[in-house]
């Protein structure tokens, strides 16, 4: 029966996915003087070479980091919506510490460690605050997180806007990273790096952890009933632990965006990367497997807005649109209780057939 409920659900969840794609595709042809050549731009065109559909598999790996930390802070029953701050101190940390080993004598491979260990725990320690104010005050984890996110985002900007920015650039960003202290190319001159590969092996990493061990059994019964939980001999400390991991993994996620592509903090540069991975995590049902096809169905909607305002005259804010009418869709009860065959089978009952 387990497995049954379980291939239902995959199963209204793709069928819904793909009403969501084809209401989805109905904007194109009402927003575009040029609905055909928008349709080709926004669906075929982040797949028309391999230097574009590289830049797609680059620009979800961010994503993916972001989506696994929601998850797993869902799993706990805790809501974390700093993603997006977390994201931003990520970056910024790891900048910083990219910038302030440059001199050394450290070899390339132990900077980059450095680096990104740094940006899971700037996104750790801000993810602790709410935990904090939890514990001190009775404070809600929901509420909390968005502030201090939000607080965060504002510093970061005014840091890398300000006495962070580099002299010599016109943009509001920090100096450039060395080319030499970037993650690995995997595929030049396309953007793909090691940040893709990194972000698809702690997806399985954590499938095993929170599907397949005794920790994530801990994990999913916390999250459902604290009283139970707590009741089993499972400590509170569960949750303090969660969240410190959802926010070094948003952290990290924030880290790929300066050591991948982009090679320097830029102010706003997180673009709602932690807010897309909310929705990812909630598209993919808090699976971290189910988070990377769900990753890479937003990338490719970003990336097929991008293609369409260049090729037609279609809207870069198209996106914006398609993923929320997807998210409603998957997410909505007809994405959980709903199944084609039992809705075939409740109307032939109601015909007596």
């Amino acid at each position: 029966m387990k497995h049954q409920s379980r291939r239902e659900s995959v199963a209204a969840r793709i069928v819904a996915l793909g009403a969501a794609l084809a209401l989805a595709a109905v904007y194109p042809l009402a927003a575009s003087s040029e609905p055909l050549g928008a349709l080709r731009a926004f669906f075929l065109g982040p797949f028309s070479s391999s230097y574009a559909f590289f830049g797609l598999l680059e620009s979800a790996a961010p994503l993916l980091f972001c989506a696994l930390g929601a998850a797993l802070a869902f799993r706990a029953g805790i809501f974390n919506l700093g993603g997006e701050g977390q994201a931003a101190v990520g970056a910024l940390a790891a900048a910083l510490t990219v910038q302030g080993l440059e001199a050394s004598s450290l070899p390339p491979p132990l900077v980059l460690l450095a680096a990104i260990a740094a940006a899971g725990a700037a996104g750790s320690a801000l993810a602790l605050l709410s935990s904090a104010a939890e514990a001190w005050s009775g404070a809600e984890v929901l509420l909390t997180s968005f502030l201090v996110s939000q607080a965060a985002l504002i510093a970061v900007d005014w840091a890398i806007g300000g006495p962070l920015k580099a002299a010599s650039s016109n943009l509001l960003a920090m100096p450039l990273i060395p080319r030499r202290l970037l993650l690995p190319r995997l595929a030049p001159p396309s953007n793909l790096s090691l940040a893709a590969p990194l972000a698809l092996a702690t997806a399985l990493f954590l499938y095993l952890i929170m599907d397949r061990s005794r920790a994530g059994y801990e994990l999913r019964l916390f999250g459902r009933n604290r009283l139970f939980a707590r009741s089993s001999g499972l400590s509170e400390g569960l949750g303090v632990l969660s969240m410190a991991s959802s926010g070094a993994l948003s952290g990290v996620g924030g880290a790929m965006l300066v050591l991948g592509a982009t090679g320097r903090a830029v102010q706003g540069m997180t673009g709602g990367v932690g807010w897309n991975g909310l929705a990812v995590a909630l598209i993919a049902a808090s699976n971290p497997l189910g988070a990377v096809p769900a990753s890479l169905l937003f990338a490719w909607l970003d990336a097929g807005a991008r293609q369409g305002s260049i090729l037609a005259d279609l809207s870069p804010d198209a996106s914006v649109v398609m993923k929320a009418v997807a998210l409603f869709l998957i997410t909505a009860k007809i994405g959980s209780g709903w199944h084609p065959r039992r809705t075939w089978q409740a109307g032939a009952a109601g015909r007596g057939l």
